[in-house]
């Protein structure tokens, strides 16, 4: 431990170098110790009126980083602030995911003193903990329809297309559809992967209803672990939101701590995500049969790929062709 004198001196230079007093005294807890190769890492979290709730730093190699061992003090109110001085590494491979855990913890606030060199965070928890992260899923044809008249099936891609599905749902904290989705396919909305049992946590449904009020009823009772958003008084599994606007849907997400946001469909939510540019990475899965009646997805969509996305890598699944996009 510094003496107090010693650390009152560095926090007042360190604000004389035009650091705020919380990031200096994060500043000042990162020097307390020395975690060689590790890199001194200091963090502090204030409440609403700036007082100190809690303060750590990264004692050692193979030991809980700073932000954990903030976590690990205190209960975090969604007032406060926590300040640290390095970026909250984003890899799990030698320890927790800071960055995951400080979302999960319920951390809004947060100021970053510097980014990290490491090439497995650099700059990725940084857009996690900035941004919700919105995932595109879509099937289609061939020729580029996204439902089948012609057949009872509700699936257009194979298995091995609908298994990459779930592995994608298993990175969600919800799946997104809308009400022509729910009533046409029935669909379960949960992760089903072979051999794995032990799945303690699904991503919420999430049913994009919209005005109409009709049948909503009885789709509740139906669905009563699936939340619906609707313009219906809240009460139950229903949350009043007006759908018309996806600031509201986002702020919506927002509240309910969900930051990896996983769209589903059908033409007219992916429709709407797209014109907004909310969708920041996008899994077209698509068969090499071609449909004659059903929904096409539209000149739309292909026009928006065209435009603000490119290509990262096309993968061949037996009949199906599997290409992934993210935003320019």
């Amino acid at each position: 431990m510094l003496p107090f004198k010693v650390e009152l001196y560095l926090v007042n230079n360190f604000k004389y170098l035009g650091f705020s007093e919380p990031m200096a005294l994060a500043m000042v807890e990162a020097l307390k110790v020395n975690p060689y190769p590790n890199p001194r890492v200091g963090a502090l979290l204030i409440d609403e009126q700036g007082n100190v709730k809690a303060a750590a730093n990264h004692k050692q190699k193979g030991s809980n980083h700073a932000e954990i061992n903030i976590l690990d003090q205190v209960q975090v109110e969604e007032t406060d602030t926590l300040y640290v001085t390095l970026e909250p590494c984003f890899h799990s491979d030698t320890s927790p995911s800071c960055a995951t855990e400080i979302i999960n913890q319920g951390v809004k606030n947060i100021v970053i003193g510097d980014i990290d060199l490491d090439i497995r965070t650099h700059g990725k928890s940084v857009s996690l903990l900035k941004d919700i992260h919105y995932l595109l899923k879509i099937g289609m044809s061939k020729n580029d329809y996204i439902t089948n008249d012609a057949s009872d099936s509700r699936y257009i891609t194979n298995e091995i297309s609908l298994s990459i599905v779930h592995y994608l749902r298993a990175t969600a904290d919800c799946i997104v559809i809308g009400k022509n989705t729910l009533l046409n396919d029935d669909p379960k909305l949960n992760v089903r992967i072979p051999g794995i049992n032990n799945i303690e946590h699904n991503p919420e449904p999430i049913i994009m209803w919209g005005g109409s009020t009709e049948n909503i009823e009885s789709a509740m009772k139906k669905y009563p672990t699936f939340t619906f958003l609707s313009s219906m008084p809240s009460r139950e599994n229903n949350t009043y939101c007006d759908t018309s606007s996806l600031s509201d849907v986002e702020e919506y997400f927002l509240e309910r701590k969900f930051r990896n946001i996983f769209i589903e469909g059908g033409k007219g939510i992916l429709g709407s995500f797209l014109r907004d540019h909310k969708i920041d990475s996008i899994y077209e899965f698509k068969s090499n049969l071609n449909i004659e009646n059903g929904i096409h997805i539209g000149h739309n969509y292909r026009a928006e790929i065209d435009k603000n996305y490119h290509m990262n890598n096309k993968y061949q699944l037996l009949d199906n062709l599997l290409t992934t996009y993210t935003r320019n």
